[in-house]
């Protein structure tokens, strides 16, 4: 089969592997979509240590069971999508529901763990989730990047968001972008949407920002003010994880205001403390998703509350993949949001 090998110090290559063999209770999944994280863009770059070359990325994925074990649920031909954090279930932070965090657990295409930008992987039966005919392999794949979004939202009780005058998002991509939409999902009221870059904020308002700040041409706090009418945010989240939009989701704040971090691209970043004391803000951090908030992405697409294909920028074949890659570094007008790449 063919792979898509990360090699470090943004070296790509596709070679030809044999194909996995699967394990008890594992089934053979023939990759059908798999999208670009930012993370995986972030790992391309060299600026985590998240991917651990030479290794395989991707955990975006959707695909069709080529070989199942006897016993199986799922068919021969049955569309999936996979589950990519492998969680153990047994240990003390799995019990307390935090399965997200698992301490025994791997994850595709995430440190020596091979991912899914290849033909073909293994994945034991309980990390699948069927889906029907009628959504697409790409929309599918797409469940991965709303989770991390419904996740984020559902940090935020219900009564809070309710309550909420005015939310801002900080970062326009992929996840803020879906942040936005599970807002409106869940009549979150005025929005505000906060990126350097015009084609994510025209996108924005159309899946339903209130309106938009682009802090590269005008004043971020000063447009806070104009929009909230001088109350500032109860709300904000940060998609992109540095120091400087992690700041200035904290300005947006009204005193004891709400920053629910999603960005994760710095690990150490440095914000004004004292603000965060003498106003009182919170601040709490979100890692990915459970199981069940898969599962719940995956209905509120299949069933056509949420439509995420104007999202999917851009398609590569498998076998283009170093040219997907090197699109996304020459991407400096924003246009490029999630590519897909398509075995």
């Amino acid at each position: 089969m063919k792979a898509l090998y990360y090699l470090g110090n943004k070296t790509l290559e596709l070679r030809e592997v044999p194909d996995p063999t699967p394990r008890e209770n594992e089934y053979l999944i023939k990759i059908e979509a798999c999208g670009i994280c930012g993370s995986d863009y972030e790992g391309y770059l060299g600026k985590t240590n998240r991917r651990i070359a030479p290794m395989i990325m991707g955990h975006e994925a959707a695909g069709v069971v080529a070989w199942a074990p006897a016993g199986g649920r799922y068919p021969l031909g049955t569309n999936v999508v996979v589950f990519p954090n492998f969680f153990c279930g047994d240990c003390d932070i799995c019990q307390s529901g935090m399965t997200n965090n698992c301490v025994n657990g791997s994850f595709l295409g995430i440190l020596t763990y091979n991912g899914c930008m290849t033909q073909y992987v293994t994945v034991p039966e309980k990390f699948l989730i069927p889906f029907a005919d009628s959504l697409s392999l790409e929309e599918a794949a797409m469940v991965e990047p709303l989770a991390v979004a419904m996740d984020a939202v559902c940090k935020v009780s219900g009564d809070e968001i309710n309550r909420s005058e005015y939310t801002i998002i900080v970062g326009g991509g992929t996840i803020g972008l879906l942040v936005l939409m599970m807002l409106r999902q869940r009549k979150a009221g005025y929005v505000i949407m906060s990126d350097t870059f015009d084609f994510r904020l025209d996108l924005a308002k159309k899946l339903g920002a209130d309106a938009t700040i682009n802090p590269l041409k005008e004043n971020f706090n000063e447009a806070v003010k104009q929009y909230t009418k001088g109350k500032m945010c109860n709300l904000a989240f940060e998609a992109v994880g540095f120091s400087a939009t992690a700041q200035s989701s904290l300005e947006a704040l009204r005193p004891g205001g709400l920053a629910t971090w999603v960005g994760n691209a710095q690990k150490m970043i440095e914000v004004d403390m004292q603000r965060i004391v003498v106003t009182e803000l919170r601040i709490q951090g979100t890692h990915i998703y459970t199981f069940d908030e898969f599962r719940r992405c995956l209905a509120l697409l299949t069933d056509g509350t949420l439509n995420v294909s104007p999202l999917i920028t851009d398609r590569y074949r498998l076998e283009d993949g170093v040219e997907a890659f090197r699109a996304l570094e020459e991407n400096t007008d924003g246009t490029k949001l999630k590519i897909m790449l398509r075995p």
